[in-house]
């Protein structure tokens, strides 16, 4: 149960230090690299637990009353896979909720370069020179295919003015 105290604690001064704090985005970061180290604790504290289990239940297995004491190794179990659980549970809202706002920060910032008169002003010369572009190579299209209507007619009259004839 420390543990979840101190992990509250910890969550609550985070929180309200990334509320006035500019630099949002390295202290989300830093935040969720101290929430991994708590996942990695919670996944220890989760493995402790399931030895201790398979311990009590090789235990139980010397006992008259085997599946009894089995019984209350589960019940134990359980217990504290409870309160391992409800950490990971307020652990995983957290880590959602630094993820959005890392998120909402990098969207923010797409945005904003996004709309940057530089930006745009180079977007609209890109966009002209490729029209441009392509106004060209039709206009060179069309020229090209009157060239092959030609050619035939041209070809008759090269033949006509030959000075080998």
């Amino acid at each position: 149960m420390s543990l979840l105290f101190r992990f509250q604690k910890y969550l609550l001064l985070i929180g309200i230090f990334s509320v006035f704090n500019g630099f949002a985005g390295q202290v989300q970061e830093k935040e969720l690299v101290v929430l991994e180290e708590v996942q990695s604790q919670l996944n220890l504290q989760k493995e402790w637990t399931q030895y201790r289990y398979d311990s009590n239940v090789k235990e139980c297995y010397l006992l008259f009353w085997v599946q009894r004491c089995m019984d209350k190794a589960r019940v134990q179990l359980l217990k504290e896979l409870k309160v391992i659980r409800d950490q990971e549970i307020a652990l995983h809202d957290r880590q959602r909720l630094v993820n959005e706002a890392i998120k909402d920060e990098k969207d923010q910032l797409r945005i904003a370069e996004y709309q940057d008169p530089k930006k745009v002003q180079e977007r609209a010369n890109n966009r002209a020179t490729y029209e441009e572009k392509q106004r060209l190579r039709a206009e060179r299209a069309e020229e090209l295919e009157e060239r092959r209507k030609d050619a035939a007619k041209r070809a008759k009259e090269n033949r006509q003015t030959s000075p080998l004839d």
